[in-house]
C-alpha cells in the first residue's frame, strides 16, 4: 500500500516527530499497576449546566453499531449529517463540518463538539477530525439539538455534541481488516496507583481507498483516495479530598489522497488540557484550561477534459492555527436554588500559507491570509426545573451573553519571481455582543415539552479571509461577514410503554427555525470572463463569494422509535428527519429566493434490527437513506437520493474476546457526494466489508 506523506510547515512544532515528543514530555508515563494494591477508580464527572440531552448513546450503543467511526455511528440520530455524504475516513477535512439539523449544511459545520468539556471544532475552519473519537474510547455521547449551549455557545448554532471518554475498566484492544486493504487498530489501558488513574489510548487506521469518480467517467488521472490516521492520548486523573484533577494530552496525524494523481492533504494536531473539580457543600464547581495546535495542508489539482492528466491548482502547504481557552462552571446541589453558572473564554488565531496561479510548470504567486478571534461568554440556568400550577408544569431556562471580536485580519499576495505585492488587504476589526438563550415549558408528568431559543455563530477565520479554488470553480472570502443568528421553536412529544414484553420508547419533535444572515457560497457569475480578485475563468468556470444571504426558513419533523426486549430478544430502532428549508435572498441575493439551501436534503431515515441469537451470537441489519439534495446554491446540480444496507454479525468467543463481521452498503448503492459543473460525479465508497476482533471488557 502506498501512503502519501503531507508536508509540514518549515520548523513547525506540529510536525509528527516533534508533536509526539512534546506530547510525551507533558504527561507522565503510565506506571505498572501493583497487583497487591487496592484498585482505585477515579471517574471524570461532568457538570450538567445545560439543557438535558435529547439522545444519549452509551458505551453499549457505540459498540453495537455497524459504523467504524463516530460520524458513521451517529447516522442513527435524526438530522445529523456531515456537509457531504462521504464518511470522514477518505473525506477531505474541509468538508467534515456537521449540523444536527439539515437547515443549511456547510463545510465549517453549524454545531459544537466538546470532549470532556473541551471544544473540538478546528480553530481555523470549524470542521471536526472525526478519527480522534474512536468508539472504543468513549463512555457516552450526548446529543442536544436546538437551544443554547451553556458553555461555548457561540459555536452551537443547531446544537451540541458532548463526548465523554471512558477512563475505567480493564484494557481493551481491537483489530479489524477490510476492503481496500483497510486496517484499523485501537487500544486503551488504565492503571491505578496512589489515588490516581493513568489511561493511555492509541489508534491507527489506513486504507488504499476507492476511486471516487463514478465509473464511466474515470480516466488515467483518477486513482484511489487512500488515507492514514494515527492518534495517541494520555490522561491522568488524581483524586482529591474535595474533588479531582484531570490532565489530558493528545496528538494526531493524518494523510489523505484526493483521488487524483498529485492531489493530497494532511493534518496534525496537539491538545493539552487541565481541569480541577471541586465537590462543595453548596454544589460542584469546575475550572478548565486548554491549549490546541493544528496544521493543515492541501495540494489541489485539476484533471484535463479527457481526465488523462492533472495540473496543480493550489498548494496550501501550511495552515498553522491555535486555540487557547478556559471555562468555569458551577452547579448547585439539590438543596440549593442558586442558578447554575458558567463562564468561558476562547482565543483562536491562524493563517493559510499558499502557492497559486500555476503557469509554465510552477506556481507564480504566494498568499498568506488569516487573523485572530476572541469570544467570552457567561451563562446562567436553573439548577433544576421550576414547578408551578400545582406541580403540573415545569420551566427550564438558560440565558447567555457573548462578546465576540475579529482582530488583525489580513491577506497578502505576492509575485514569487519579483517579490512585488499583487494584492494586499487589511480587514477592519469588528466586535459585538449577542444575547441568546432558551426557555422550555414541560408537563411535569406528561409527554409534552415546548421550547423557545435563540443561538448565534460568528464566521470563522477560513470564511473571513481564505479564498479557495477547485478546478475552475473559485470561491472568494469575505472579511465583511457578520454572525448568523437562529431563532426557533421546538415541540417535543415523548412516550414510554410496555409492548409484547419489551420496552417501547418514542420521541417526535416538530420545529420551526429561522436562520438570519446565513453564510453561503453565492454564485456571482460563470466563465469565460474576468472576475474581481479571481482573474480570468474559462468556459464552465464558476465564481462565487461567501456572503450573508437574507434568511432561511425551515419547518421540520424528527422522530425516533425503539423497542427493546429481554436479554435474548430483538432490538428495533427507527429514526428519521424531514425538513422543508427555503432561502429568502432579500435585496442582495434575489436569485436565491425560493431555492433549497445547498446540500440540505428534505428527508433522511434509518432503520435497524439487532437480534441476539444466544448469549454469544447476535446479528443486526440496518437500512439508511436520504432524499435528493442540491450541490449548488442555484439548485442546478442535483445529487440523487440513495438507500444503503448494512449488516453485522457478532460472536463472543469468551467473556473477553469477540469477533465481528460487518458490511456497509452491501448492495453497493450509488451514493453521490458531489457533481461538478462539467457533470463529473463523485461517489462515496461502495461496498465495504470488515472482519475484526475485540479483546477486553467494555468500558464502564
Amino acid at each position: 500500500m502506498t501512503v502519501k506523506r503531507s508536508r509540514c510547515a518549515k520548523d513547525h512544532a506540529l510536525c509528527p516527530p516533534s508533536m509526539m515528543i512534546a506530547l510525551l514530555a507533558l504527561v507522565a508515563p503510565v506506571p505498572d499497576p501493583d497487583p497487591a494494591s487496592e484498585t482505585i477508580i477515579v471517574r471524570a464527572e461532568r457538570l450538567v449546566v445545560s439543557r438535558p440531552a435529547q439522545v444519549t448513546l452509551s458505551a453499549d450503543d457505540l459498540a453495537g453499531t455497524s459504523g467504524a467511526r463516530l460520524d458513521e455511528v451517529l447516522r442513527i440520530i435524526p438530522g445529523f449529517g456531515l456537509f457531504r455524504r462521504s464518511a470522514s475516513g477518505p473525506a477531505n477535512a474541509t468538508i467534515q463540518g456537521f449540523s444536527l439539523r439539515p437547515i443549511a449544511p456547510n463545510g465549517a459545520g453549524r454545531a459544537f463538539v466538546s470532549l470532556d468539556n473541551v471544544p473540538q471544532n478546528d480553530p481555523f475552519g470549524g470542521w471536526i477530525y472525526w478519527g480522534r473519537y474512536n468508539p472504543l474510547f468513549l463512555d457516552e455521547v450526548d446529543v442536544r439539538r436546538g437551544g443554547a449551549a451553556a458553555q461555548f455557545g457561540s459555536m452551537a448554532l443547531t446544537g451540541s455534541l458532548d463526548i465523554s471518554e471512558a477512563r475505567t475498566g480493564s484494557p481493551r484492544l481491537s483489530l479489524s481488516l477490510g476492503s481496500n486493504n483497510a486496517i484499523a487498530i485501537a487500544g486503551r489501558s488504565t492503571s491505578s496507583s496512589a489515588g490516581a488513574n493513568f489511561t493511555a489510548m492509541g489508534a491507527y487506521e489506513a486504507s488504499d481507498g476507492a476511486i471516487p469518480v463514478a465509473p464511466g467517467q474515470r480516466g488515467r488521472a483518477d486513482i484511489a483516495a487512500d488515507f492514514e490516521f494515527a492518534a495517541l492520548t494520555l490522561v491522568t486523573d488524581i483524586l482529591e479530598d474535595n474533588g479531582a484533577w484531570s490532565f489530558r494530552a493528545s496528538g494526531f496525524s493524518e494523510t489523505k489522497g484526493a483521488g487524483l494523481i498529485g492531489g493530497q492533504s494532511g493534518a496534525q494536531g496537539l491538545d493539552v488540557s487541565a481541569a480541577r473539580r471541586f465537590d462543595l457543600e453548596s454544589g460542584q464547581a469546575r475550572v478548565l484550561v486548554y491549549a490546541q495546535g493544528r496544521d493543515f495542508s492541501n495540494l489541489t489539482v485539476a484533471a484535463n477534459s479527457a481526465r488523462l492528466a492533472t495540473t496543480p491548482v493550489l498548494d496550501q502547504f501550511a495552515t498553522p492555527a491555535s486555540a487557547l481557552g478556559g471555562s468555569f462552571a458551577f452547579a448547585p446541589s439539590g438543596a440549593q436554588f442558586y442558578p447554575s453558572i458558567s463562564l468561558d473564554w476562547r482565543r483562536t488565531e491562524g493563517e493559510s500559507q499558499e502557492l497559486f496561479r500555476f503557469l509554465a510548470g510552477d506556481f507564480t504567486r504566494s498568499r498568506i491570509a488569516g487573523g485572530r478571534q476572541e469570544g467570552v461568554g457567561v451563562s446562567a440556568s436553573m439548577p433544576r426545573p421550576l414547578a408551578f400550577l400545582g406541580d403540573r408544569l415545569r420551566l427550564e431556562a438558560i440565558v447567555r451573553i457573548d462578546y465576540w471580536a475579529n482582530r488583525g485580519g489580513f491577506r497578502l499576495e505576492t509575485d514569487r519571481a519579483t517579490g512585488g505585492t499583487t494584492f494586499q488587504e487589511s480587514a477592519k476589526d469588528t466586535s459585538g455582543t449577542v444575547t441568546t438563550g432558551s426557555v422550555s415549558l414541560a408537563q411535569a408528568r406528561g409527554p409534552l415539552k415546548l421550547s423557545l431559543y435563540r443561538t448565534f455563530r460568528p464566521p470563522n477565520l477560513n470564511e473571513l479571509h481564505r479564498p479557495f479554488r477547485l478546478g475552475n470553480d473559485v470561491t472568494e472570502a469575505n472579511a465583511d461577514l457578520v454572525p448568523e443568528t437562529l431563532v426557533g421553536l421546538d415541540l417535543d412529544i415523548r412516550g414510554e410503554s410496555r409492548l409484547y414484553g419489551g420496552e417501547l420508547t418514542s420521541s417526535l419533535t416538530f420545529y420551526v427555525n429561522r436562520l438570519d444572515d446565513p453564510i453561503a457560497n453565492v454564485t456571482i457569475g460563470t466563465g469565460p470572463g474576468v472576475f474581481p480578485r479571481a482573474g480570468f475563468l474559462p468556459v464552465g468556470g464558476v465564481f462565487r463569494q461567501r456572503r450573508n444571504v437574507g434568511r432561511i426558513d425551515a419547518l421540520g419533523l424528527e422522530g425516533r422509535l425503539s423497542w427493546q426486549g429481554g436479554p435474548l430478544q430483538p432490538r428495533f430502532l427507527v429514526s428519521g428527519s424531514y425538513s422543508s428549508a427555503r432561502v429568502n435572498g432579500g435585496i442582495l441575493s434575489p436569485q436565491l429566493t425560493g431555492k433549497r439551501p445547498a446540500q440540505a436534503p428534505n428527508w433522511s431515515a434509518y432503520a435497524g434490527l439487532t437480534w441476539p441469537v444466544s448469549d454469544r451470537l447476535s446479528w443486526g441489519v440496518t437500512w439508511r437513506g436520504e432524499s435528493a439534495r442540491f450541490e449548488d446554491d442555484l439548485n442546478t446540480r442535483a445529487l440523487a437520493a440513495y438507500g444503503a444496507l448494512d449488516a453485522r454479525l457478532r460472536w463472543r468467543m469468551t467473556p473477553r474476546a469477540e469477533i465481528v463481521l460487518s458490511g456497509e452498503n452491501l448492495i453497493d448503492s450509488r451514493v453521490e457526494t458531489a457533481r461538478a459543473v462539467d457533470g463529473v460525479v463523485t461517489l462515496a465508497q461502495g461496498r465495504v466489508v470488515r472482519l475484526g476482533i475485540s479483546l477486553g471488557q467494555k468500558p464502564r
